[in-house]
Parts: structure tokens; sequence; C-alpha cells
């Protein structure tokens, strides 16, 4: 059964980390240069939250704020979901469709350490079903008929 951490063995552990005082724009600005849509918030502790794509429609430009002076620690959501690299990927799926996410951070003995998307979790259960389809076929073609 697949884990989470075969997911970040394949994507990488890289994610894009501000803190709660960095601003909405500055934030933007980073993920759009980056291509990811969305960020951590990290303190001392840990994620303390995560800023998304959506969390900018809705929380920000829906509500009229200005990006220039809004923190993160206002508009991000907080608490953020967790999930260990032992989680596995079935699991991860049932936390975002439970919680209705499409991020899901990645800690390890209370540090961060990756971060799977909605995207990540299909093509992981994709690749699984594929191999099961191909440990079937193979059954198949090698099985004496009867």
């Amino acid at each position: 059964m697949l884990t989470v951490n075969d997911i970040l063995l394949i994507k990488g552990p890289d994610v894009m980390v501000a803190t709660s005082t960095t601003t909405v724009l500055e934030a933007a600005e980073q993920m759009a240069e980056s291509g990811v849509g969305s960020v951590v918030i990290e303190d001392s502790s840990g994620a303390d939250g995560i800023f998304t794509e959506r969390d900018l429609l809705q929380r920000v430009v829906v509500a009229g704020r200005d990006p220039v002076a809004t923190p993160l620690s206002e508009v991000m959501t907080s608490p953020v979901a967790t999930c260990s690299t032992s989680t596995t990927v079935r699991d991860a799926q049932a936390i975002m469709f439970e919680q209705h996410i499409r991020h899901l951070v990645v800690e390890e003995d209370g540090g961060l350490v990756g971060l799977i998307g909605v995207r990540d979790v299909l093509a992981a259960l994709l690749r699984e079903d594929e191999d099961k389809i191909k440990e079937l076929e193979n059954y198949k073609e090698h099985s004496p008929v009867v």
C-alpha cells in the first residue's frame, strides 16, 4: 500500500514557506513565480497555517482586503490539516475529502517535511491501480487454462 512518503519521493519535499507577517501580495508573487497554489505558514513549532489560491480569492479579493497591507496571519487557514509520511495515500485522500481541502501538510516529529495536493494523491492512486492491473494481466497470462 502506498504511503505519503512514496508521493514525496516522487515529487520531492519542496514546500513554499512564509511567516505570518508576510503580506498577501508577497506570498501571491512568490506563488505565481514558483507556479504553486499554496504557501505554508510556519512558526517555531511547525506549520501554523496554509494560504491557498482559494484563500486569496475568498478572503482577500472578494472581501475587499488590501493585499499590500494584509498579513497572512489574517487570511490563512488555521489550524492546518496534517498527516505523516507513514499515512497511507488512501487515508490522505479520506482526510482531504472529509475536510473539503486540496492540500495536506506533511509533518514528522513536529517538523514540516512536505506538502501534498489532491493531484499528487490522485496520481499515486492511479499508479497503484495500474500496478494492480498489470499484476492481474500477468497472472492471467501465466496461469494454467482450466
